[in-house]
């Protein structure tokens, strides 16, 4: 975590508040990296691209 994800994390655009959630998203925006999930509101979500 640096200073860009955690501001980053309150941009995030999700159907929830979670803070871990915010910081798992933001981090793999801030990387460019695909993120592995199964948790149906980070799919639904256009924030960042997925693998379900």
């Amino acid at each position: 975590m640096n200073h860009a994800i955690a501001i980053l994390s309150r941009q995030v655009v999700l159907p929830h508040k979670d803070p871990a959630d915010r910081f798992i998203v933001a981090t793999a925006i801030y990387y460019g990296l695909t993120l592995a999930t199964v948790d149906t509101n980070i799919i639904a979500s256009s924030a960042v691209q997925t693998l379900s």
